[in-house]
């Protein structure tokens, strides 16, 4: 194994420790000897990847939402029309908090923290440009006729955020699939 290798699995290890100890703890109640612990490194190596663990958790903050925002734009743009899009966007969503509950809790967490730096918060808005980007094209194209490209985008995402976590705790009911659907339906009439 390179030695490459090994130090993507620590500094991998520690950002999953990390997540699992802020999830269960608040930051405050979290050592950074605890999250050496859970991810089985020296305290010492926690310090070789992160110089504080106040740059630890912005850098997990910023890892989450890449993840996050390339999962939702992957394969956007093989659909021909704004609602396509759209639909791409929510379904993959609502998959990604499905999957990844104790991510999504993190960046709630942590999304109105002042621990999150104006520089993360920045960084990871650049990541996060698959609503806006998808409405922009659709007012190019003449699929959608409105006066804020931003109030719009911003107005899209709040709601399938809100959505998602709505889905997310009825995950384990019969009716998801109907959920679903007209979780979308709503937004989509509203647009019409």
């Amino acid at each position: 194994m390179k030695t490459t290798d090994k130090q993507n699995e620590k500094r991998k290890a520690i950002l999953e420790a990390s997540l699992k100890l802020f999830g269960e703890k608040c930051f405050q109640d979290t050592s950074t000897a605890s999250i050496s612990q859970e991810a089985n490194v020296g305290t010492g190596t926690l310090f070789c990847y992160f110089d504080s663990k106040e740059d630890l958790v912005n850098e997990l903050y910023l890892e989450c939402k890449e993840e996050f925002g390339a999962y939702v734009s992957e394969g956007v743009w093989e659909h021909p029309t704004f609602k396509l899009r759209l639909r791409h966007i929510f379904d993959k969503q609502v998959q990604w908090y499905t999957e990844n509950p104790q991510k999504i809790k993190f960046m709630i967490q942590y999304s109105s923290s002042p621990l999150i730096t104006k520089v993360t918060r920045e960084r990871a808005m650049l990541r996060m440009n698959a609503v806006n980007d998808i409405v922009k094209k659709a007012v190019e194209t003449g699929e959608l006729t409105v006066h804020s490209l931003e109030l719009v985008s911003y107005s899209i995402s709040a709601y399938f955020h809100q959505l998602g976590l709505y889905l997310l705790e009825k995950a384990e009911g019969k009716n998801l699939k109907k959920l679903h659907e007209e979780a979308f339906n709503l937004i989509w009439k509203g647009m019409n």
